[in-house]
């Protein structure tokens, strides 16, 4: 208790004073029993259990006042520490005199404080405006700090907001930079159709051929993924139109005056398209080819209308039969192989069954002009 009143060593010191006594006695017990060494001995065995064990400390201080200290001061506790050890080693008249020498020690603290303090008053005057100044501008800064807050805060929630809306552009933001990188390939995959179209239209049948079926995977690759990607069907359609026009343009060809070679290329591309049976082949040969035959037809029909070119009209039927219908037939039996049974079972006997019956009503209509002989040219045929 004396202690956290006035923690000067002189005060410390004076409850030790019935201590330093009994340790007086205890020495002039042991000079009268026996002999220097053995009072040495004690001395410093006593020093020794002074100093290592805090039981000391609590007949000082007592037990709640050292649990206080030790947890709000604990330098004082180290500082009791350092000076216990000093004073069981005294001597009694030291310790008497040890009140004296710590208040001459109190003292002179005292006057070197006071010199110093008049010596540098200045400086302690000059540190208190500056702390003075340091808390002035601490106490302005908090309370800007608190008008901050306070108009900071309804700004949260639009911050809030503008950071939900920010996510999807960030997204779409990744997206976008996504479709720049692949800027060259979405731009050869958008020019697909309208290079289908220029090879169409040029007659490249090879390369429009090798377009559609890059196509085709690309398409078949997207289709088997299950993703809905507009501008891919969008593509998907296009190149729908494209194989289209390719199919016209083939059978456009083969509705044309053309040779046996060209004949096999055209129907080879047919072929390559995949979307067409061998009968499908076939009857579209004979439907095209036929067409280009029809027009020739046509025109004997009008030949026939005028009374004066009936021969020629005749003439030319005949050479219809003896040429293109000859040759359409030659073309069909090498493209497509057929001989004998397999001629018979296709479609190109009909055909050429029409074809005859065509020119046998000309000549009916204009050689054998009676009922009768025609029913005689019937029976005879």
């Amino acid at each position: 208790a004396i202690w956290t009143q006035c923690p000067c060593l002189a005060c410390f010191a004076a409850p030790l004073a019935p201590l330093a006594s009994g340790l007086a006695q205890g020495r002039g017990a042991m000079a009268a029993a026996g002999s220097p060494s053995d009072l040495a001995a004690f001395e410093r065995a006593y020093r020794l259990r002074a100093s290592a064990d805090d039981a000391v400390l609590k007949q000082v201080f007592g037990a709640e006042g050292l649990t206080d200290l030790q947890a709000n001061r604990p330098a004082v506790i180290d500082t009791a520490r350092a000076y216990f050890p000093h004073l069981t080693s005294s001597t009694c008249e030291r310790l008497s005199r040890e009140p004296d020498t710590l208040q001459l020690e109190k003292d002179r603290c005292q006057r070197e404080m006071e010199r110093l303090a008049v010596e540098n008053y200045g400086a302690f005057i000059g540190s208190a405006k500056v702390t003075q100044a340091v808390e002035q501008e601490i106490s302005s800064i908090q309370r800007q700090l608190d008008e901050m807050a306070e108009t900071l805060g309804p700004m949260q929630v639009d911050i809030q907001d503008f950071q939900a809306s920010s996510a999807g552009l960030v997204s779409r933001r990744a997206s976008l930079m996504n479709v720049l990188q692949q800027h060259g390939s979405l731009l050869e995959l958008l020019e697909l159709p309208q290079l289908l179209d220029a090879c169409v239209r040029n007659q490249m049948y090879e390369e429009s051929l090798e377009l559609l079926a890059h196509c085709s995977s690309m398409l078949q690759a997207h289709e088997a993924r299950g993703e809905e990607i507009p501008i891919l069907s969008k593509l998907q359609e296009q190149v729908a139109v494209q194989r289209r026009n390719l199919e016209a343009s083939l059978a456009a060809q083969l509705n044309s005056d053309i040779h046996l070679h060209t004949c096999i290329k055209m129907v080879g591309f047919l072929r390559r398209t995949h979307r067409h049976t061998e009968d499908d082949l076939r009857f579209l040969f004979i439907k095209h080819r036929g067409a280009f035959l029809e027009k020739h037809k046509q025109q004997v029909e009008v030949l026939r209308g005028n009374r004066g070119s009936v021969a020629a009209a005749l003439t030319q039927a005949a050479k219809l039969l003896r040429t293109h219908v000859y040759e359409i037939g030659q073309q069909y039996q090498v493209i497509f192989d057929a001989k004998g049974a397999a001629v018979a079972e296709g479609c190109l006997v009909p055909w050429l069954s029409e074809q005859i019956a065509w020119l046998t009503r000309l000549l009916k209509a204009h050689l054998l002009p009676g009922p009768g002989l025609a029913a005689q040219a019937l029976g005879a045929s």
